[in-house]
């Protein structure tokens, strides 16, 4: 499907009529320009439909200082122009039956990252589309996969941390968070994990305890996973080199949502859509 601008710019007024919500086009001030501005309760909300903006971090600012909030929605393009991930700045995905906007482009390829054009629309205006520098998380999905034990060579479950929520609404993959931090072992899950293997008595898990164990290779103990028979030690950096290669193709991976009694508060760095 072709997106052409005004066939976004006609879904925009669409929404404004929709909402109640007075509307001009076409808008050009001293310091900016939009081709659609909303009128909200306190504040309005400018949109801009392009292909490759220019200058949209002193645009942003120039805006906000007139509590404006801006919105970029950026077109397919075969040169797309690099942004800061933290400005309003939307890629627009192109489908055949319908019309989607990526929430951030570095996560791109992730459904639960992809939002309908119209309810996105809908969210921004109404303040729902947010941006994180961090968040409270507190559900954790894990994927659980198989390990030989070198040493006896029994198989154990162990899992890595597929994606991660806020009650809010943020949502967070795994591999993203790779780069800021790593809460494999962290005392919330772990504690969340065993609460969730009582609860869940007819799911079966063959785990050894999650604890301490020396390492030769590194010469000093860390927090690992072992064997439920003979508590051999799972090297870390042999284990994520497993998750690297699965966690890219979870469908056919045990998963389980883990409920935390003890939020874990990471970097996000993302936009997302506020619960209803």
């Amino acid at each position: 499907m072709i997106m052409e601008k005004e066939i976004i710019i006609s879904t925009i007024l669409d929404v404004c009529k929709d909402m109640g919500l007075n509307y001009i086009t076409k808008v050009k001030s001293a310091t900016w320009n939009a081709d659609v501005v909303v009128e909200h309760d306190t504040y309005k909300v400018a949109f801009n439909v392009c292909k490759c903006p220019r200058n949209v971090e002193a645009t942003y600012k120039a805006m906000r200082k007139e509590r404006v909030c801006g919105c970029w929605l950026l077109l397919p393009a075969v040169n797309s122009s690099y942004q800061e991930q933290s400005l309003p700045c939307f890629n627009l995905i192109p489908q055949t039956d319908k019309k989607l906007v990526c929430l951030n482009s570095v996560m791109n390829d992730n459904s639960n990252n992809q939002i309908e054009l119209s309810t996105f629309l809908h969210s921004l205006i109404d303040g729902k589309i947010r941006f994180a520098k961090q968040t409270e998380i507190n559900k954790v999905e894990l994927c659980f996969y198989k390990n030989g034990c070198w040493k006896c060579h029994r198989e154990n479950d162990v899992y890595f941390v597929n994606r991660l929520f806020s009650q809010e609404g943020v949502i967070i993959d795994g591999q993203h968070l790779m780069m800021d931090e790593d809460i494999t072992f962290n005392p919330s899950i772990i504690k969340g994990l065993k609460k969730y293997i009582h609860e869940h008595p007819s799911e079966t898990f063959i785990m050894g305890e999650i604890k301490p164990r020396y390492s030769k290779t590194i010469g000093e103990a860390y927090p690992s996973f072992g064997c439920a028979q003979c508590d051999s030690i799972f090297g870390n950096f042999y284990l994520q080199e497993n998750m690297m290669e699965l966690m890219y193709c979870t469908d056919s991976l045990r998963k389980a949502i883990i409920t935390l009694d003890e939020p874990i508060k990471v970097l996000a760095h993302c936009w997302y859509k506020v619960n209803n």
